[in-house]
Formats: C-alpha cells, structure tokens, sequence
C-alpha cells in the first residue's frame, strides 16, 4: 500500500519549474507520437507533472487549446497565472465526463493502487475520437542502479529492502485497456542508454526524478555517506566501461476513445 502523505511531500516540490533530463527523453517520445495526430485539440490533461516539453510543444501547435495540469500537490508560488493546475488523489481520481481530447503522462500512473480503476476514469473522461497516451517505467528501469543497491543492501544490512516502486506488466496494460473498451490499443517499448563520466551525477539526476520508493514498508531512515561509497564500488564493478551506463527502459501505452 502507498504511502499517500510521503507520495504527496515527493511530489510537493514546484512542478512547473521542473527540468530533468531523462524526463525530457521520455517526453520527446511522447511529442514524436502526438506529432501524427489529426485531430483538434481542444481541451488537453496532463497527468502528472514530471517535465514541461511536452507540455510547452502542446501549447506551441495549439496555442488556443486549454491544458489542465494535474497532479497530487504543487507549490503555487510563482506560479504561471495562466496555468490550470488540479490537485488530484490517485486513489479516488475524479475528471469530468467527455470532456478531454487528449489525455498525457510522463511517469507516473503507475504509481496508483488501482490502475484499471483510473483508466476508467481517464476513458470516461474522453470525448469520442479523443487520445490518451503514457509513459510507463519497464520492470527493467534502471536495472543497474536496483542491482547494485540490493548488493549494497546485502553487504550492510543482510538483507535487501524495496528500491522501487513496482510498475504494470505490458501484458496486464493491455488486457486492462482492452477489458475497458479503448479502441486499438497499443504498446512500444523503448530504452536508452545515458552515460556518466561521474557517479554523483548519476545519481543526482535519478534523485531529481523522485522515484523513490513510496510503499508503507519503505525503509525509515536515510542511507549515509558511506552506504553510497559501497554503492558506487558495486556499480563499477559491474556496469562501469570507461563511463558508467544507464539503462532507462520504458513502455508507451497509447489507445483512441472511438
């Protein structure tokens, strides 16, 4: 079960002035998908406010659209005045019927207890001909940085504890979309690789994402100075080749209201 009060202080940072770098790949697959679309966009929701491209293309080609920006909590200082901001609750999200022709996220449906719950919400939200598309972290996101904290977890503690929070499996994204009604739906997967010359900046840029795991089992106290020193040595060990790689893997889910 989510921890809904630790979710809501990760994601209570001012989301309009984000800028992340894996993100912003992320939301260039996104751009590249709505680029073949045929129809007037109108009225637009972003689902999670995790990077501005997407968001900033959208009101480039449709500059009269109206784009809802929604997510759990923002800070509203500073806040562009002409942004529609909506605070949400994953587990009881609630959107207006028929009324969006486009519906958007960058990572971070799979954070809900109930993902077909919200997916029907999101398909009742939609007006006919109307798109929905998200991005969804693969269960192999990252592989390196979870393979090397559960070594380092072993070495300190014996154990392993959770790195991550778990995401939907391709085969259950489709049976759910289909098991709703949506209209051609579809899955591709992608990966990139990004390479460090320095490990910190690896890990500050997974930091500024704020994945970290939101469970209420999730471990109570911070990691020190030192557990990211063993970290840092595993993570050599096996995955550094002149840089240190990163594998960021995930699924596109798309699908039409007809």
């Amino acid at each position: 079960m989510i921890n809904k009060k630790y979710l809501k202080l990760l994601r209570s940072t001012n989301r309009f002035q984000v800028d992340n770098f894996i993100y912003n790949i992320i939301a260039k697959r996104i751009v590249d998908s709505l680029e073949l679309l045929k129809i007037n966009l109108n009225q637009v929701l972003e689902l999670g406010i995790n990077e501005n491209k997407t968001y900033n293309y959208l009101k480039t080609k449709f500059p009269e659209s109206k784009i809802h920006r929604a997510d759990l909590c923002v800070s509203k200082n500073n806040m562009d005045k002409k942004i529609k901001f909506l605070e949400i609750d994953l587990d009881n999200l609630v959107l207006k019927n028929e009324f969006y022709n486009l519906v958007y996220s960058n990572c971070f449906l799979h954070l809900a207890d109930d993902f077909e719950k919200n997916l029907r919400v999101i398909l009742n939200s939609l007006k006919s001909d109307s798109f929905f598309i998200a991005a969804i972290p693969d269960k192999e996101n990252m592989f390196q940085v979870l393979n090397s904290m559960y070594e380092t977890d072993l070495y300190f503690y014996k154990g392993a504890y959770r790195r991550t929070n778990p995401t939907i499996e391709i085969e259950n994204i489709l049976s759910v979309l289909k098991n709703l009604k949506f209209d051609t739906p579809s899955i591709y997967s992608d990966s990139f690789s990004i390479n460090y010359s320095i490990f910190q900046n690896l890990l500050i840029d997974i930091k500024n994402m704020n994945l970290s795991y939101c469970h209420m089992d999730k471990k109570r106290k911070f990691e020190y100075k030192r557990y990211f020193n063993k970290l840092e040595e595993f993570y050599h060990k096996k995955y550094f080749k002149k840089e240190y790689y990163l594998d960021v893997k995930i699924n596109i889910i798309s699908a039409w209201k007809k």
